[in-house]
């Protein structure tokens, strides 16, 4: 339905979003000399895609996705722009911090965009066992993109800014935009979607909400802001701390060792955990449901959180970051996929989009405190945060499991 030219242009086209919050840290720390000022500008960075995310979604939702993704390309190049500009001149933390929110809010999230087009393509199959199926391959596969644009992402920076200049990052991704998202959006699937559901609900009544959502019209929950779905908000929040507050108290781990514009790669192993996990996540068995999946792999991101705050060398940090990314990873691939049973009729990109920009806040406002702690208290501070935040995980993630385990069970049956 979509050629096979579209899965490298939308795995590419994810990188200027995995790389934004890494490289606006990463820029600021390096010109600034501080890990503190750095997080603040991550932080309101986070704060613009929080904002501004989930109105862009519902924009999608009502206009089509090609027009919105122009729109955001062309204001988050001038973003980008302006930033540099602005880090050149030695300008204020506070115009920084606004700039950065321009550029949070308006990078080009390709992967919720992606993930949506390919569910509705999915809900395309006449019956319900060929739509699940289908469905369940489509969020395996986008989990495993969206981490591996994490990998990238995050090492990308540390390579450009190793090799060339802490500024490189972010014209990367400025020319990543204006190439790979420009082709996401004009690729020929934006259009066929739209036409493929509009003929599909004339053919077949009610099949609309399978189109959109990938699952039977019965199955729908009520509204985008239901009690379920602010629930997986909450828990892409902290998932996204536990990111941001690993990625600041590396940042001072590796600086206070002379080497902070390596981070990004040694945050690369946490990523390489998640890959593997999310790869793997597609042979566990349909018993072990995903509010299980999400309890059962918060507790093993724990441990890792808990490994890494009694770390002392960089090997005994890496092994730990991998542990970690294990439990993260299969989390991330939990939450996007109650997510997309959640949605309503119609909105699958306007809740995955707001998920995906609920995690990128909580990494921000994570970076912003991280940064905080880190600077004044070391490293080992800031990874005791991550094990709290990841143990405020594991709580949620029991709640939502006892709270919600009967539509576990009617999904599994379905």
């Amino acid at each position: 339905m979509t050629g096979w030219g579209y899965f490298p242009i939308a795995f590419f086209g994810r990188l200027p979003f995995a790389m934004m919050i890494v490289g606006i840290l990463t820029v600021v720390a390096t010109a600034r000399g501080s890990v503190a000022e750095a997080g603040l500008a991550a932080a309101a960075a986070g704060i613009g895609t929080a904002v501004c995310g989930p109105i862009v979604g519902s924009l999608a939702d009502r206009l089509g996705q090609r027009a919105v993704l122009l729109g955001c390309s062309a204001v988050s190049i001038g973003a980008a722009a302006g930033f540099l500009a602005l880090i050149a001149g030695g300008a204020h933390i506070a115009a920084l911090a606004v700039v950065a929110f321009i550029a949070g809010g308006t990078t080009p999230q390709v992967a919720p965009f992606s993930r949506s087009r390919l569910v509705g393509f999915a809900g395309l199959a006449r019956s319900e066992s060929r739509r699940g199926r289908a469905v369940s391959m489509v969020m395996s596969y986008e989990s495993v993109m969206d981490e591996a644009s994490f990998v990238i992402g995050p090492v990308l920076v540390g390579i450009l800014t190793t090799l060339i200049a802490p500024w490189a990052p972010l014209v990367v991704g400025a020319v990543l935009t204006a190439t790979m998202v420009l082709a996401f959006a004009l690729h020929r699937s934006a259009g066929q979607l739209r036409s493929a559901v509009q003929l599909r609900s004339a053919v077949l009544p009610g099949s609309a909400t399978a189109v959109s959502t990938g699952r039977p019209a019965h199955a729908g929950d009520g509204s985008v802001f239901s009690t379920r779905i602010l629930v997986l908000a909450a828990g892409m929040l902290l998932v996204g701390g536990v990111f941001g507050s690993i990625l600041t108290a590396l940042t001072e781990f590796m600086k206070a060792r002379g080497s902070g514009e390596q981070t990004g790669i040694v945050y690369g192993a946490m990523s390489v955990g998640a890959i593997v996990v999310a790869i793997s996540v597609a042979a566990l068995p349909r018993g072990f449901t995903l509010p299980a999946r999400w309890l059962g792999f918060a507790a093993l991101g724990l441990a890792g959180a808990i490994t890494l705050a009694a770390a002392s060398s960089l090997w005994s940090v890496l092994i730990a970051l991998f542990l970690s990314g294990c439990g993260i990873g299969a989390v991330l691939v939990a939450l996007f996929s109650l997510g997309a049973e959640a949605a309503p009729p119609g909105r699958a990109t306007t809740v995955l989009t707001t998920l995906q920009s609920t995690l990128v806040v909580g990494q921000a406002l994570a970076s912003a405190g991280g940064g905080l702690v880190a600077q004044a208290h070391g490293a080992t501070a800031g990874f005791w945060i991550t094990a709290a935040i990841t143990a405020l995980l594991v709580a949620l993630a029991a709640a939502y499991f006892w709270r919600f385990r009967s539509l576990a069970r009617v999904s599994q049956r379905g």
